[in-house]
């Protein structure tokens, strides 16, 4: 039998052929020699003859240089690794058809699919495979040293296969769920104990959750079920013992009763959901407060029927607040998170309970995707427009492109939907819904001031921002300032006007007052501010732009006395910071609250009467094709933070009023946006008319980069057939980055795949650092 298989950890989009007498099944991994070396493999497709690997749909991707059409010259797969397939259907056939129409290096989309250190935590077992045979489970490494192994393996009485050592599951007939009964007044009266206190957190984060979640979650704080039982004892939590039935959420948590406009595109969903022959993807469109969560938990609920769901998020900070959501609504239901900051050993064992069934909804960032979760139903892909969702190092890669060859339900779900999806769903490949009504409650007024003419009472600050402000807080509600950066702000010289600059990097450095140190976001590289300008002499220094440290310096002078915070990726660098952020915010424990766009994800926080956005015009002015529609989309997202429970209200400055990204956005006219933009693109062939491969090369040498660059440009140009136009080559805008040399051009395809491949053949011919990117979001 020949085995096309997919080399592991291989950046190419190439397969290769062995041969095997063995019976292997798609999917699994297995050892072959690769470039004289044993290498992990995953096995593709099998075929009985070459020839008819030759006349195959993936013919075009295999290599075929070494072999042609003798089989003599085909290798031998040299061992299987696991004996099975933990890889399914639906992302095998996924990623095989990634890789014909993306370009996507395939071996690389497979190896996303095993967590890190798999191999250290799971253990090669044997067991009978007979019923008349009796051998007890057993280590391959002890059934290996039995003087009859062999001859059981040959003659089919043994099976053979890795598992993950997990404690057993409680048999689910009965469980116990807590519920939280003392109010915030009354906790604040009471007096607790640190374990104490630490369930009720808990508890007032995740609403009900079962005895055994909370063991499980807290186990690093010490918590066992006698802090439970001391807690019931003082009437602060109720412990209830109940059957698992579908009906345990609806006795515990309180469900809003759904719009017309949710109960329809519910029940439009469900009815491709239940026919099970089709896999729609669906396109759930409206504002940010509008419902779509309960569209989604609605859904959901009828999915576990048929299957299980994975739930995406952009980023990991969003998971925690995403699973307490979802144990609210699906107490009895077996869920999980699955991410980058877990331990090797937690990702092992949630990706092993997840392939034998044991979780029926999986949450989690786009590496969540990868996890052969079985009998797979739906995802949701919620805030689906976010830059999260690409990958941005090695292996590139865009989770709603994926997704596109996904065979289930896909639910992509947006107040501000990524350009490609919208014009899927206008064109009708994706079904759309619309919800155009905020739940109870109306959008905000966005008033926009024009920095031209208006009066400042900080360097960032406007007159009226900081009386909206002040309003805001003598209601007793909260307020959220945007700005564009984390950081305090570049430092330039007062009499030049020369801005410190990183010594690696062609980039400015940002002031962080506290470390009182410079700092470049690219190369990490930190330094003193200077004691005079290299340029000019001068001793004078200022800070210009605005940062998110800047901000709530001038925050804290014009309100002395309040609670302010700041929510930046230089210091909630882990879900648990963002999520005692975000309850003191909910609590009223902060009234200002300064960040960048990550406070534009997910935050449903019903305290925040007002939002400010400062320094919006740089964001804008970017010198990126997709900048204008970025920060469309972030200030769209970013003023629906407001008044999520009463009208709120949003304050835009600029000092270009009339920008049809300003106008758009303070309408909040996402349609006409889009549509403007799609017509602008069309004209330009730029995506989703077409995509754009963005080819880079860097080196130490400034010369060697370009000359390279210059080569690589010249002989794709002889391939017009491939592309509709190339645009460049020319220095990367940040040209040098750790004491490297960076030269780039595009290449506007609408074949893809072949542009690719064609790149891949010919950068061989020059070795060093490349970067080939379909489409990346920064263009």
């Amino acid at each position: 039998m020949y085995y096309v298989v997919a080399i592991s950890n291989y950046s190419e989009n190439k397969m290769f052929v062995y041969s095997s007498a063995e019976n292997i099944t798609l999917g699994e991994r297995v050892v072959v020699s690769f470039r004289n070396k044993k290498t992990l493999a995953y096995v593709i497709q099998k075929f009985e003859s070459i020839e008819k690997i030759w006349k195959s749909n993936i013919k075009e991707l295999i290599d075929f240089e070494k072999i042609g059409l003798n089989s003599s010259k085909v290798p031998k797969i040299i061992e299987r690794c696991d004996y099975i397939s933990f890889i399914d259907s639906v992302r095998l056939n996924a990623f095989i058809d990634c890789a014909l129409s993306l370009g996507y290096p395939i071996g690389r989309l497979f190896d996303l699919s095993f967590p890190p250190s798999f191999d250290k935590y799971f253990t090669l077992f044997v067991e009978s495979a007979n019923p008349l045979f009796n051998l007890p489970k057993m280590k391959y490494e002890e059934f290996r040293k039995m003087s009859k192994a062999k001859e059981y393996i040959e003659n089919g009485l043994v099976r053979i296969f890795r598992d993950f050592e997990t404690k057993k599951p409680r048999p689910r007939g009965k469980e116990e769920f807590v519920k939280l009964l003392a109010s915030p007044e009354e906790l604040a009266k009471l007096r607790l104990t640190s374990k104490q206190s630490v369930v009720v957190n808990y508890l007032l984060l995740k609403g009900v959750s079962t005895v055994d979640e909370i063991l499980s979650d807290l186990e690093g704080e010490g918590i066992d079920k006698s802090v439970l039982v001391q807690l019931k004892n003082k009437g602060v939590v109720e412990i209830t013992e109940l059957p698992i039935t579908n009906e345990t959420t609806e006795q515990l948590n309180s469900k809003r009763k759904l719009t017309d406009e949710q109960h329809k595109a519910v029940e439009n969903i469900l009815e491709e959901l239940n026919d099970r022959k089709t896999h729609l993807k669906h396109l759930l469109f409206g504002p940010t407060g509008s419902g779509k969560t309960e569209v989604y938990l609605d859904v959901i609920k009828h999915a576990l029927n048929f299957g299980n769901v994975i739930y995406l998020v952009p980023e990991i900070s969003l998971t925690e607040q995403t699973i307490a959501r979802l144990r609210k609504h699906f107490p009895d239901i077996p869920i999980a998170v699955y991410h980058s900051y877990q331990t090797d050993a937690k990702r092992v064992e949630i990706w092993s309970k997840a392939v034998k069934g044991e979780i029926n909804i999986l949450v989690g960032p786009r590496s969540a995707l990868f996890v052969p979760l079985k009998n797979l139903k739906l995802v949701v892909v919620d805030e689906e427009q976010d830059e999260g969702y690409y990958n941005n190092s090695e292996p590139y890669y865009d989770v709603r492109k994926i997704l596109h060859h996904f065979p289930v339900t896909i639910i992509f779900g947006s107040a501000t939907p990524h350009l490609e999806t919208y014009k899927l769903a206008k064109d009708g490949l994706y079904k759309f819904h619309v919800l155009t009504k905020r739940f109870n409650v109306e959008l905000p007024e966005v008033e926009i001031i024009d920095m031209r003419k208006e009066k400042k009472v900080t360097p960032s600050i406007s007159k009226t921002l900081h009386e909206e402000i002040t309003n805001v807080l003598n209601k007793g509600m909260s307020a959220l300032i945007f700005t564009r950066r984390k950081g305090f702000s570049r430092v330039q010289c007062a009499v030049c006007g020369h801005t410190v600059k990183c010594d690696n990097c062609d980039v400015s450095m940002t002031y962080h007052s506290d470390s009182e140190k410079l700092k470049c976001h690219l190369c990490g590289l930190e330094k003193g501010v200077p004691n005079m300008c290299p340029v000019c002499g001068s001793q004078l220094f200022t800070d210009k732009g605005t940062g998110t440290e800047k901000i709530e310096r001038e925050l804290r002078e014009l309100f002395p006395g309040k609670n302010i915070g700041r929510i930046d990726a230089e210091i909630i660098d882990t879900p648990e910071k963002l999520k005692k952020v975000l309850e003191a915010l909910r609590e009223g424990k902060l009234e200002i609250v300064t960040g960048t766009k990550m406070i534009t994800k997910g935050l449903d926080i019903y305290r925040i009467g007002l939002v400010g956005i400062v320094d919006v015009d740089a964001l804008i002015s970017y010198p990126d094709i997709n900048a204008p529609l970025r920060t469309f989309q972030l200030l769209v997202q970013v003023i629906g933070r407001a008044g999520r429970k009463e009208k709120g209200k949003a304050i835009i400055q600029t000092y270009d009023p009339n920008n049809p990204v300003i106008v758009y956005a303070s309408a909040q006219d996402v349609i006409g946006y889009y549509e403007r933009e799609l017509s602008l693109r069309r004209e330009l062939n730029y995506p989703p008319f077409a995509d754009i491969v963005h080819v880079m090369y860097s080196n130490q040498s400034e010369e060697i980069a370009r000359e390279t660059i210059d080569a690589v440009y010249n002989e794709i140009l002889n391939a017009e057939e491939l592309y509709i136009e190339i645009l460049g080559p020319s220095e990367h805008p940040v040209f040098k980055v750790a004491n490297k040399y960076r030269y780039q051009f595009f290449v506007k395809t609408t074949n893809v795949s072949k542009v690719v491949n064609l790149i891949s053949e010919i950068k061989t011919k020059y070795p060093g650092d490349w970067v080939v990117q379909v489409t990346p979001p920064e263009i």
